[in-house]
């Protein structure tokens, strides 16, 4: 497995879509799917496969987040005081002067099998977007290449020219795309502005990989539909590989 001890997990989103469910009393990466919460399986997921320290960049409720790193000193949080009013981006740049090597970034609010991040971890190439095969999820975000490189990512399907697969909310990030990502960020005027907005924009300088594993186990919690999808589809499928 190639040598990436860092993670960074996006964590400052207000999970707006969720409310029916968290109630707005704890972040969505705090949902329990079988007694344990999005963000625990991550942290175990990605210290099973040699992650040795995990950044977390919070917002929303930050201070769940902030008690989960009293109790692991792996684990170091940093705010995103602005969450509200911007993107992603924004959240993963505040990270700028303390991230110098190649790490795993990922999204909060996902489950999947421990397969990802494996398999982005040991793409062959320096930068790697995870991509999945067709879901149906109803919130696909599709992944099309130009030149075996990333060329864009779009939830609008009629946009994407040829559909490669589609986004999974992991990726293997160097410290040299992280840069460029940070001046994308840095240089535009988009208040919305996504890392998916940035790894795009760097893909117009820099080869930036695309992986797909066409029947990952995964899945977004982004709305209670997508809830319901995991409790009826992934967590069985995830129970017959004894990863839940």
């Amino acid at each position: 497995m190639k040598d990436i001890k860092s993670a960074v997990i996006l964590a400052a989103g207000m999970g707006t879509r969720l409310r029916g469910v968290t109630n707005n009393m704890i972040p969505k990466g705090f949902l329990k799917i079988e007694d344990k919460g999005l963000v625990e399986r991550s942290i175990e997921n990605l210290r099973s496969v040699g992650i040795k320290k995990i950044y977390i960049a919070t917002g929303h409720l930050s201070e769940f987040y902030e008690n989960l790193a009293k109790k692991n000193d792996f684990i170091e949080v940093k705010k995103n005081e602005n969450f509200a009013n911007t993107g992603s981006m924004a959240s993963l740049a505040i990270f700028k002067s303390i991230l110098n090597e190649d790490f795993l970034l990922l999204e909060s609010d996902l489950i999947y099998e421990k397969r990802a991040l494996i398999e982005c971890m040991n793409y062959s190439g320096k930068d790697c977007v995870l991509v999945s095969g067709k879901t149906n999820s109803g919130d696909e975000v599709y992944i099309e290449l130009k030149e075996g490189s990333l060329h864009n990512a779009c939830k609008d399907k009629a946009k994407v020219e040829s559909v490669y697969g589609e986004l999974v909310g992991i990726c293997k990030i160097s410290k040299e795309l992280f840069d460029t990502m940070v001046s994308q960020y840095e240089n535009t005027s988009v208040a919305q502005y996504h890392y998916e907005d940035a790894l795009v924009d760097s893909a117009k300088t820099m080869k930036i990989g695309c992986h797909k594993v066409e029947d990952l186990i995964w899945a977004e919690i982004d709305d209670e539909s997508h809830l319901k999808r995991v409790k009826n589809d992934i967590i069985p499928k995830l129970r017959i590989k004894n990863e839940i």
